[in-house]
């Protein structure tokens, strides 16, 4: 197959002609090994999706990554806690059938409905604690819920479940990627009234 330069979606290496991004690579991998919960946030066509493809080659031997986004689900998981809490892990169990396809049916396994928050935070502790591997989550296009109140409380979920273990409590993904178009700090300002705006992170600890 010839090479070809590519300026629409993901580049692929054995098919694109692709810039050195290694020196970024290795950053992102040291954030990673150092169990950061960060963002990356680039407009169209800088190669975030690129990047978090390439990441997700770098890391699959030594972690278990779990690499979705939530472009293309649709508006109306996100009008129900529920309905997202069920979708997120659907989402999860789906990626992990192309990573590990025990691990997908030990996760799916591990719960038939739930109903809110701490019940998704339930299971995530249960898979966490008894994988192989530490967990990596990456989240692409974390946008299309910008607005929305109920991302917010998953953001919020998931720091607690950060805070958690950093005090021996508890069992989460080991590090956490954000991707989108916008900086995660700006999420408060777009569903606040404009005299109630904050400008810091929803989870205080993203880098």
């Amino acid at each position: 197959m010839k090479k070809r330069f590519n300026s629409t979606g993901v580049c692929v290496s054995r098919k694109h002609y692709m810039v050195d991004i290694s020196n970024k690579l290795e950053q992102i991998k040291k954030l990673i090994d150092n169990e950061f919960y960060f963002t990356i946030n680039r407009p169209r066509q800088y190669g975030k999706t690129t990047t978090l493809n390439e990441i997700n080659i770098v890391l699959k031997d030594i972690y278990l990554v779990i690499n979705m986004s939530f472009e293309g689900i649709g508006d109306i998981v996100f009008e129900d806690e529920k309905s997202f809490c069920n979708k997120f892990l659907k989402l999860m169990v789906k990626e992990l059938v192309f990573v590990d396809k025990e691990e997908s049916k030990r996760l799916a396994n591990l719960y038939e409905e739930v109903n809110d928050m701490e019940e998704l935070s339930e299971v995530i502790t249960k898979f966490v604690e008894d994988s192989k591997k530490e967990v990596i989550l990456i989240i692409d296009e974390v946008d299309k819920s910008s607005n929305n109140q109920l991302f917010l409380s998953f953001i919020g979920m998931l720091r607690n479940k950060y805070l958690a273990r950093e005090m021996g409590r508890g069992f989460t993904f080991k590090s956490v990627i954000l991707a989108g178009l916008y900086d995660v700090k700006s999420l408060k300002l777009k569903i606040r009234r404009e005299e109630e705006a904050k400008s810091h992170s929803p989870w205080n600890i993203a880098v």
